[in-house]
């Protein structure tokens, strides 16, 4: 069965202004493509127009080195778009896509130590400018995966690992040298609230999904349903769990990140309402068990 994306014109959405590219905004996102390993066309093509539509850098998960060449090149056929893929996680690694019109990036280094096991993913470092020119935005992005799955044995690991992340934010701070706009986006594996995020809680940083994540804890600890706010748009970010997991969290003003974060732009893509689907289901069969999370900044 055919994907047939079809981008709606006339959207209600307050924040279309600021959904299309431009040389003052940089749309920026997280998104765990579920094993994308290239070898469907028809979900590489999907993945390529969901990211050009939507976003000027973006994290992804679950991806492999097969996939990552095969995204580029069809990106490329309309923008040039370069990535950075991490080194760890065999066929499902972190990677960086983003546009090279529009930012440069080069990789600074992976925070080995979170990789508990040596066999999860290495949070994946990057250092950014959105200008050419020195002026604009620049920033350390952190593209993270934590350990999947359920039981306690799982839940105990991302808890370590989160202790271990908190470890390495807190020493990229109190590096004098270190650029105070730090930006850590990925999938978690837990809600900002959750004992799974227990380093993290605390830090000096703000989880903007924490704005638009659900209450109603038992919906995601207990699997009922997959709850929306009033306009319609989901309160979570992975299928199976109910629960926002995919986050982007910044570092607080009046140094941090939080200085070029437009207010309320943190959005969970909705699959009819944003990516064009003709259902939810068509989308989680056909493209991912999680939506593409995106929150905008000015580029200067």
């Amino acid at each position: 069965m055919a994907i047939n994306i079809v981008i709606a014109s006339g959207c209600s959405n307050p924040l279309n202004a600021s959904l299309t590219a431009s040389s003052d905004k940089i749309r920026l996102g997280t998104f765990n493509l579920e094993n994308f390993d290239g070898l469907n066309s028809e979900k590489v093509d999907t993945v390529s127009q969901i990211i050009e539509r939507n976003f000027d850098v973006i994290g992804l998960q679950e991806i492999s080195p097969i996939a990552a060449d095969k995204l580029k090149e069809k990106l490329n056929k309309s923008q040039v778009w370069e990535f950075i893929l991490g080194e760890t996680g065999n066929k499902q690694r972190v990677a960086l896509f983003y546009r090279k019109d529009l930012i440069t990036a080069q990789k600074v280094t992976e925070w080995k130590q979170v990789n508990l096991t040596g066999t999860l993913r290495s949070p994946l470092v990057t250092y950014l400018k959105t200008m050419p020119d020195g002026k604009g935005f620049d920033f350390t992005l952190v593209v993270v995966h934590q350990k999947g799955g359920g039981g306690k044995d799982a839940d105990r690991l991302r808890q370590n690992q989160s202790d271990r992340l908190r470890k390495e934010v807190d020493q990229y701070q109190s590096n004098p040298q270190s650029d105070p706009d730090l930006i850590l986006v990925g999938d978690f594996n837990s809600p900002t609230w959750a004992d799974q995020n227990r380093g993290l809680r605390d830090a000096p940083l703000t989880f903007l999904t924490r704005n638009v994540e659900t209450d109603a804890k038992e919906n995601c600890l207990k699997k009922r349903g997959l709850p929306r706010a009033i306009d319609g748009r989901p309160r979570f970010s992975n299928r199976g769990t109910g629960c926002v997991i995919d986050h982007i969290a910044i570092s607080q003003a009046p140094k941090g990140a939080e200085e070029e974060y437009i207010p309320q732009s943190i959005q969970i893509l909705d699959p009819q309402k944003d990516l064009g689907f003709d259902s939810d289901r068509t989308y989680f069969s056909k493209v991912s068990d999680h939506l593409p999370v995106r929150a905008i900044f000015r580029a200067k």
